[in-house]
């Protein structure tokens, strides 16, 4: 199971490995093992983590986690990976929000989409992915093809506006 986080502009994937008895987790082939002790009256706790425990202070507010760590502050946005896989922009890029492979493509160069009609289907993290148009358009690229393997950030698939017809 994976996590994404989101702290100071950046994202990262947090791979759970295992949370009993303690979390076992790694981030970009570091590998932590974490264990929390229960909150105290004043809302606060401790956490070690590999070995090194920390005070540590937390606030969830929907998808932001607030955290004050010794003497400093963290706010983080936490995505399930399923619903960031499905993110896409507005500008008719369609990014990976995370590595993995193709496992089907849906459209093709000039095709004309609706919006919510499926694009490819992407395999991460063990779990398989449709990605579809998040406006109507017509694909002007398809930068990848079935069985590739892709990065976080890579281009997947560019859309441009429906051309207006003209009148007549």
């Amino acid at each position: 199971m994976a996590v994404i986080l989101t702290l100071d502009g950046e994202t990262t994937t947090v791979e759970i490995l295992g949370r009993k008895p303690q979390l076992r987790c790694s981030v970009e082939d570091r590998y932590y093992v974490v264990y929390e002790t229960p909150a105290e009256t004043d809302g606060g706790g401790w956490i070690t983590v590999n070995g090194v425990r920390h005070r540590i202070w937390r606030i969830q507010e929907g998808e932001r986690v607030h955290l004050k760590i010794g003497n400093r502050i963290f706010s983080v946005g936490i995505t399930d990976p399923i619903d960031a896989a499905r993110q896409t922009t507005r500008s008719g890029e369609i990014r990976a929000d995370m590595p993995g492979v193709i496992v089907a493509l849906s459209c093709e160069p000039g095709s004309n989409v609706r919006a919510g009609e499926a694009l490819l289907t992407l395999e991460s993290m063990k779990m398989q992915i449709t990605l579809n148009a998040p406006r109507d358009g017509i694909v002007s690229t398809v930068h990848v093809a079935i069985n590739q393997a892709f990065q976080k950030g890579a281009l997947l698939v560019a859309l441009e506006p429906e051309k207006e017809s003209s009148p007549s």
